[in-house]
């Protein structure tokens, strides 16, 4: 029997394009005929994870055969005391991408609705869209790859739902200022999520006065706003998918509604709990992150390559030709990073920060390559 699956799947999942991960570095390795390789390619926190919620987790593993608690009842209780807010004004997902296809979920209409955004943010506000099927627009940004706040404005309308935000932005590392993100507030439908995407807050707020918590934002007047959290990059937890967002109860209340049973495991949740506390390990982070992303700025800048501005845990590098070749030569020199072609950034890698090891190495890599 021959069976059409172009006709079994809707129009709006075949014109999908599928997230393209990277390969694990064992098999890149093994194909290259190398050893030694360093991965800098996915934003990870090169500290590890948070030493705390490593022996947390542990703890936590002889529960397993246990379900866990599906209503992140401690850890709740913990981040809203962390964060000054009402437990019931907390939602956790694995990892805050699967709170962004909630959102998307839970809020939009097919062919009524529209989720705005700009172009080359975080691939996942187009992935959840489309693969819902509701319409996407992606405004332009400015010379530098910052969000154009007129042209986002401007792209308002009444059929905009969803407004999502990255800040800092994932790929591009550009950051929206205090001043803009209150002008975006002044001027979105009144009927319309503000989703502000903060993967990278306890990165940027400790180096950037003008670098706004969206959670600030949220009022009686203005109940609609979303701030998205992870553990994934600072905590290092980015294997365990843990992410949380703060929202007006009556919005945590309807996404809890499609939210999946036990979404968030038992390991998981134990190891957050943990590395909420985890102090050193957060200043260590931000410390290691600051020194890698001057380091290959300045390596960059010596190279005459346009290496962006960045208050995340990597940066953006224009390498001035096609990024597929100088990615391969790198590999090749043991040094994985992120193309950013399938983000419409043919000349641009992504370079996650590193070691200090990791980041001499880098640089080395990228003298020998392109000097």
């Amino acid at each position: 029997m021959t069976i059409d699956f172009d006709a079994l799947t809707p129009e709006y999942i075949r014109d999908l394009t599928p997230y393209q991960p990277g390969k694990p570095v064992e098999e890149l390795e093994r194909e290259l005929g190398i050893t030694g390789a360093i991965k800098i390619a996915s934003n990870e926190n090169p500290m590890g994870p948070a030493p705390r919620a490593v022996a947390a987790a542990e703890r936590a593993l002889a529960g397993a055969h246990y379900y866990p608690d599906a209503g992140t009842y401690t850890l709740r209780r913990a981040l809203a005391e962390e964060r000054g807010v009402d437990p019931d004004e907390l939602v956790l997902g694995g990892g805050s991408n699967e709170l962004i296809y909630l959102l998307v979920n839970t809020f939009c209409q097919p062919g009524r609705d529209e989720v705005l955004t700009h172009k080359y943010a975080f691939l996942s506000y187009r992935l959840a869209a489309k693969s819902l099927g509701v319409d996407l627009v992606e405004t332009d940004v400015t010379d530098s790859f910052r969000c154009d706040i007129d042209a986002l404005i401007a792209a308002m309308s009444p059929r905009t739902k969803i407004i999502f935000l990255a800040n800092p932005n994932n790929p591009t590392g550009a950051h929206v200022t205090r001043q803009e993100l209150e002008r975006v507030l002044a001027a979105k439908p009144a009927h319309a999520l503000l989703v502000v995407d903060e993967a990278y807050h306890e990165y940027a707020a400790p180096r950037d006065p003008e670098y706004p918590s969206s959670q600030d934002y949220r009022t009686a007047d203005q109940p609609l706003v979303v701030t998205l959290r992870t553990f994934s990059k600072i905590y290092g937890l980015s294997g365990l998918r843990v992410g949380y967002g703060v929202a007006d109860r009556r919005i945590v209340e309807r996404i809890n509604r499609v939210r999946r049973p036990f979404n968030v495991n038992s390991v998981a949740q134990a190891a957050a709990l943990a590395a909420i506390e985890d102090r050193e390990h957060i200043a260590r982070s931000q410390e290691a992150a600051e020194h890698s992303i001057s380091a290959i700025r300045e390596a960059a800048d010596s190279l005459g390559l346009t290496a962006y501005s960045s208050l995340a845990n990597f940066v953006m590098v224009d390498v001035g030709r096609d990024a597929w070749d100088v990615y391969d030569a790198l590999l090749r020199r043991g040094v994985i990073v992120r193309p950013l072609e399938p983000f419409g950034l043919s000349r641009h890698l992504r370079i996650s920060v590193g070691t200090p090891a990791d980041t001499d190495r880098v640089t080395t890599a990228l003298a020998s390559v392109l000097g």
